[in-house]
């Protein structure tokens, strides 16, 4: 009854929407598969904002995510009819993931739902992400449009979530709905989430399992650690040490903040840590608390290859060789080293310095720096790093407020953001230990980064002071 109800309501908008989806297929089959998933993506997303208890934080919800959706499917349809593609020269990871999802999706259309010897350019499937595009594509159609879309909706999602840790730490529905807002501006999201990278994935799974972090911390819950657990193993499979990191986040601030008495905390903390053990294990097969890959990454030889050879504009002549680089045992595996030539013009290389200490904390502290600000405008050599100008001079506000938002909760004794601090500067500190590439650092970087930017109305408070007329009418 309620469903017929629900087209009697909205028949009108129905009949408008199949003859414009008729239509678009008719114009481009591509344009007219992503509509009909957007239209898919918006309803489900709706419906579940729409279980929310309180009236007023479902509207605001609603309406950012309206915005945030709408806004990225019109970057998402730039960047894929205009092939604007300043920094990769047309090529990078996406076009992997592409491939090896089709080659998903006509394998489910033929039963076959094998993931044995899946390879593109001699690189195997190394994580789940282009199985999920697969099956995306399967059941819509193989073009990458689709696929980019769902990021689209992704990115949504996590704007959401961005509010949500707002108004955990302590911000006000005003400031929050800000916080998310200006989030989705920024621009390595806006670049890097409107192409098939599995990057908006990773910062999403990122930023529910922080918010559970903090949940947690304040009040532990048996169902919040299971929903916590289970996307520490989604993300671990994406991108391991982002995982780590969380964990490691967690952990310590368990220790130093958590709610619970001292007995409590120490009991269900070595539960909790015992269980982390088994991430790495489930998630890609790198032993009990990733004892094999730490072992194979941690050690002077790998780092320096990382640092200074990698990604080297030119490898220089006897160049560091990887030791016993870890592949996952299944196929999931590389099968042989990445090359990013696309992106070698956009390296600083900074030698670790481990052969002399003094030397090896300069490098370090500016590798730090680098990781942070860069990349550095006087060391640009393209034209086409000028784009990421917007990105490098809002870091710089970002870190002032960062810094005043931290003052200001000690001053008020808000633990909250301890989480987000110490995530933040483990994700910068992996960066600085074995990465001088910015295209790779602007990408991985990006969890760390709008963690920090959940501080800014903490930082600024006058946020809440801004006069958005539509915003003000949800108050009313």
């Amino acid at each position: 009854m309620k469903i017929l109800d629900f087209f009697s309501k909205y028949q009108l908008f129905i009949i408008i929407s199949g003859l414009v989806m008729a239509l678009l297929f008719f114009i481009d089959k591509a344009l007219g598969a992503g509509a009909a998933f957007i239209l898919l993506l918006t309803a489900v997303s709706v419906l579940v904002i729409g279980k929310c208890k309180e009236e007023k934080q479902k509207k605001i919800l609603g309406m950012l995510f309206i915005l945030v959706f709408s806004l990225h499917i019109l970057l998402v349809l730039f960047f894929y009819y205009t092939k604007f593609q300043p920094f990769s020269d047309g090529y990078g990871d996406y076009i992997i993931y592409h491939n090896q999802a089709e080659q998903i999706a006509q394998r489910v259309h033929q039963g076959n739902f094998s993931l044995q010897n899946l390879s593109v350019q001699g690189i195997s499937l190394s994580h789940s992400y282009p199985v999920i595009v697969g099956y995306i594509y399967a059941f819509t159609m193989p073009n990458m449009l689709v696929g980019q879309i769902f990021n689209a909706w992704l990115v949504a999602l996590l704007v959401i979530f961005v509010y949500l840790i707002v108004r955990e730490i302590g911000g006000t529905e005003k400031e929050a709905f800000l916080t998310g807002f200006i989030a989705c501006f920024y621009p390595s999201l806006v670049f890097y989430g409107s192409l098939l990278l599995k990057e908006a994935f990773v910062i999403l799974l990122a930023l529910i399992a922080l918010l559970l972090v903090i949940r947690i911390i304040k009040n532990f819950s048996i169902v919040n650690f299971f929903i916590f657990y289970v996307t520490l193993i989604l993300l671990t499979n994406l991108r391991f040490y982002i995982s780590f990191a969380i964990i490691l986040a967690f952990i310590i601030s368990w220790i130093i903040i958590s709610n619970l008495k001292i007995k409590k905390r120490i009991v269900y903390g070595t539960i909790m840590m015992l269980l982390f053990g088994f991430l790495p294990q489930i998630s890609c097969g790198y032993g009990y608390f990733g004892a094999d890959i730490l072992k194979q990454h941690l050690n002077i030889q790998n780092i320096n290859f990382y640092k200074e050879v990698a990604y080297a504009p030119v490898p220089p002549k006897d160049s560091i060789k990887p030791k016993d680089i870890l592949l996952p045992k299944d196929p999931g595996q590389r099968t042989q080293w990445p090359t990013y030539t696309a992106e070698k013009n956009s390296t600083v290389i900074i030698k670790s310095g481990f052969e002399n200490p003094v030397t090896f904390i300069k490098n370090t502290t500016l590798s730090v720096l680098y990781s942070l600000f860069g990349p550095l405008p006087w060391k640009f050599t393209k034209k086409t790093q000028f784009f990421s100008l917007p990105e490098i001079i809002a870091s710089y506000f970002l870190v002032f407020f960062v810094i005043s938002a931290a003052i200001k909760s000690i001053k008020n004794k808000n633990k909250n953001i301890i989480p987000l601090i110490i995530f933040a500067g483990l994700v910068i500190s992996i960066l600085a230990l074995f990465m001088n590439n910015f295209g790779i650092v602007t990408r991985i970087r990006m969890p760390a980064f709008l963690a920090l930017m959940c501080l800014l109305p903490l930082g600024f408070r006058k946020m809440k002071d801004i006069n958005i007329p539509l915003l003000n009418k949800i108050y009313e």
